[in-house]
């Protein structure tokens, strides 16, 4: 033995990997008697301890609901290992790792949306549908896909009101539809984390079922997506009817119809609750209390909290940001594009997409390419730098910078630091200097004179708007005519 892997009883490094995966197969072979014995003892000690997890997870931001679901190394059993290592002498840490088994049992029970782990646990068995799938991430994808069909649905009625207002004011069908500005197609606004755990949460963790879930984000469909019109005019030519005839103009109604963005407000509506209300006997707020579940639920799917230190863009900072853009259409309607994705779109080694907003984001992937420390790991799925760059230009203006950033770095010229525009590209390094490089987007400057980039970050968790000093070489992209190109009407689809 090498003398650097020798390992000392009691030096803070026993390696005790062996026991710790047998301690954690007997956690998820616990089973379903003994969560259920768990949640229906009510052991004063149990409930202080599930209290003060749920707590502490919300104002203590490391709460034992973040940490015994999986922020330490990749999942629940990372983290156990994490705490009970923290602790110098063998014995110690083996009691506080079986200390921390019972807690896990109690976090799941607890703390995170019943929605799923009743599949599981079936901490409810009234409401288990013994045919569904008993695998958490097979569980949290069926969830996810009844979330999207609601979600869908909600869509197709805002589309289907964009046609009743085109009907019923008699505005001329085909300018109203190229007219339709489709920010719903672009940006689905919606976290399924946050939806489970806010429905979960309004039922007090009881009684929850699919079917449920799906008629109360029905019944709000219509809210879902917010539609408005302003009418204009237009004068169109009327051909001539024989060649004896001048060909004459009219001037015709049309409706220019905004299908906004989807409106986050309706779950709490969906699910009648009240965010400032208490929740349950743990003395906080049933907003912080969802916010926490969420969180657990991710921190247990992912290890890391998905997307997770970036804040989304609002609506409002997103329009008052485009109308401070000095710059041509095309490379306004790159921003806009770019910037829907900010603190929604996590990063994803290898992470590619068509245009558009894609169902599968967010959602637990395997990373399949080669080369990252994340490969062959469960992640949510998302983009990575070049992924990003090129779905922003095939959303925004149908064009491709083609895959890679070596590729996107042929394909376009290099400039000067006083000639970048919105949408021109940043790299971090030439092609060939660096084992992994990175492509950034030119999105203007800060109010303090510093130079912003919208870009997919493995160190921000997936997009993020900030102002990087490492990029070293500017590009604009060939072939594109960012300051004369007419920019393609989005309709959706």
């Amino acid at each position: 033995m090498a003398q650097q892997d020798k390992q000392y009883t009691g030096d803070g490094g026993d390696n005790y990997a062996d026991a710790a995966r047998k301690t954690a197969d007997a956690v998820k072979q616990i089973g379903q008697s003994a969560a259920q014995k768990a949640a229906a003892t009510g052991a004063e000690a149990t409930a202080n301890a599930a209290a003060a997890t749920v707590k502490a997870g919300v104002e203590g931001g490391k709460a034992v609901a973040e940490i015994a679901t999986g922020t330490a190394s990749g999942g629940p059993v990372g983290a156990l290992l994490a705490a009970a290592w923290s602790a110098r002498h063998t014995l110690f840490k083996v009691l506080v790792t079986v200390c921390l088994c019972l807690v896990f049992i109690i976090v799941m029970v607890i703390s995170l949306p019943t929605i799923i782990f009743n599949y599981i646990f079936h901490t409810d068995p009234a409401t288990v549908d013994e045919t569904g799938p008993t695998e958490m991430v097979a569980v949290y994808e069926e969830m996810s896909v009844t979330v999207s069909d609601c979600v869908t649905c909600g869509y197709n009625a805002a589309r289907a009101e964009v046609e009743r207002i085109i009907a019923d004011g008699g505005y001329d069908y085909t300018l109203s539809t190229e007219a339709t500005i489709d920010y719903g197609h672009v940006s689905a606004d919606y976290d399924v984390c946050y939806i489970l755990a806010a429905y979960s949460a309004s039922m007090e963790q009881k009684g929850a079922t699919k079917q449920d879930l799906k008629n109360k984000l029905d019944a709000v469909a219509a809210q879902m997506f917010a539609v408005t019109y302003v009418v204009k005019e237009s004068t169109v030519i009327i051909p001539a009817e024989s060649e004896d005839e001048e060909p004459t103009t009219e001037i015709v109604k049309y409706a220019e119809c905004t299908i906004h963005p989807f409106d986050s407000s309706v779950i709490l509506t969906a699910f009648s609750i009240d965010p400032n209300a208490p929740y349950g006997e743990f003395k906080i707020r049933t907003a912080d209390a969802i916010d926490s579940m969420a969180t657990a639920l991710k921190c247990t799917l992912y290890g890391v909290t998905a997307g997770g230190q970036v804040p989304p863009i609002t609506d409002a900072e997103l329009n008052e940001f485009l109308d401070k853009l000095s710059c041509s259409p095309a490379r306004t309607e790159l921003m806009r594009v770019a910037l829907s994705l900010v603190g929604r779109v996590p990063y994803f080694w290898g992470g590619k997409s068509a245009p558009g907003w894609n169902e599968e984001w967010n959602t637990p992937k395997l990373v399949t390419s080669a080369g990252s420390g994340s490969t062959g790991t469960l992640r949510p799925y998302g983009l990575d730098c070049s992924g990003f760059t090129d779905w922003v230009y095939r959303t925004a203006l149908g064009k491709s910078l083609t895959d890679g950033s070596r590729s996107q770095w042929d394909n376009s010229t290099e400039i000067t630091e006083s000639e970048l525009l919105p949408g021109d590209l940043g790299f971090l390094d030439k092609p060939g200097n660096v084992a992994v490089n990175h492509i950034l987007i030119y999105a203007g400057k800060d109010s303090g004179g510093n130079k912003l980039w919208v870009h997919c970050s493995s160190s921000a968790g997936g997009v993020a708007l900030n102002s990087p000093t490492y990029v070293k070489y500017y590009r604009r992209v060939s072939g594109i005519d960012l300051e004369n190109m007419t920019v393609p009407t989005t309709t959706g689809g």
